[in-house]
């Protein structure tokens, strides 16, 4: 496992999503898999100038602990054993973390996010404040019927081939969550919006609170 070389990707993948206002500074986390094997980031930890020395190498398949790496670690693992996945990041999305409090599915209305996300992305919910790495399974499940799925009022989870697709996933999810709220930001304004017959928009307004 080339520690250098996933710490330089994760570092860059970092950056991307500050700029793009998808993750706190310290917010977030990856992880990059390498057979029976993967290196996370660590707690709270700076990612934008990463080296090899600041991630952390845990066993899929084990459920020991790691000292100093992220609080998500059974989660990943969690992923990670359930999906054919090689990366992961969480990531704090506005605009999907925002629709969280009013659905419990997304539902893209435009072709090309329903192409990178297929016709819905799940919210779940945690018991508790900052509960949600008991919903470790679950998140593994709703992974494996689309590459992106929301803890309510925290952030999204994507998964990919790479760390490169897992961000290209967490931006449609974005990209897809900001499609529908400006299209309803704007009915008052432009009248409803005219909307592909494949899209599933009326799954969005029956669970959600439109």
């Amino acid at each position: 496992m080339n520690l250098e070389a996933i710490a330089a990707e994760m570092s860059d993948v970092s950056e991307k999503l500050v700029v793009t206002g998808m993750v706190h500074l310290l917010g977030g986390n990856f992880s990059v898999r390498d057979g029976e094997r993967m290196a996370i980031t660590g707690h709270r930890s700076p990612k934008r100038d990463l080296s090899g020395n600041d991630l952390f190498v845990a066993d899929v398949n084990s459920d020991e602990s790691v000292e100093g790496a992220s609080s998500t670690l059974d989660m990943h693992r969690a992923i990670f054993r359930m999906t054919d996945a090689d990366a992961i990041i969480h990531a704090h999305p506005y605009y999907a973390t925002l629709l969280s409090y009013y659905t419990d599915v997304i539902c893209p209305i435009d072709e090309n996010n329903i192409y990178y996300l297929g016709e819905r992305v799940y919210c779940i919910q945690s018991e508790g404040y900052m509960k949600w790495a008991l919903l470790a399974d679950q998140m593994a499940e709703l992974l494996t019927q689309s590459p992106a799925a929301v803890l309510k009022w925290h952030g999204s989870f994507a998964i990919g081939d790479s760390l490169a697709e897992a961000f290209n996933h967490t931006q449609a999810l974005e990209q897809a969550s900001r499609f529908i709220l400006d299209t309803r930001r704007l009915k008052p304004h432009l009248g409803p919006p005219v909307l592909p017959d494949y899209a599933k928009y009326s799954s969005f307004e029956e669970s959600g609170k439109s």
